[in-house]
């Protein structure tokens, strides 16, 4: 499986508009059919095409407490 990026979403989705199977559009970019058919019904619920959110987990700053004990650490090695 291959990561999608805004381009190939495009690109899934107006071959699904010019009649291309979903089979077939999911071979092509290597992704699951079912990815195209979550991408697809995105589209026509919203009427946009989907943007891809950033991946992974959202950062949080050090509380200062956390940051002592990496200091503390550090210097102890």
């Amino acid at each position: 499986m291959r990561k999608l990026n805004d381009r190939k979403v495009r690109w899934i989705i107006r071959e699904i508009e010019k009649g291309s199977s979903m089979s077939r559009v999911a071979r092509v970019q290597d992704v699951s059919r079912v990815r195209v058919w979550q991408l697809w019904k995105e589209y026509v619920e919203t009427g946009e095409i989907p943007r891809l959110k950033r991946a992974g987990r959202k950062e949080r700053p050090l509380l200062p407490g956390e940051r002592r004990f990496v200091v503390e650490a550090y210097e102890k090695v």
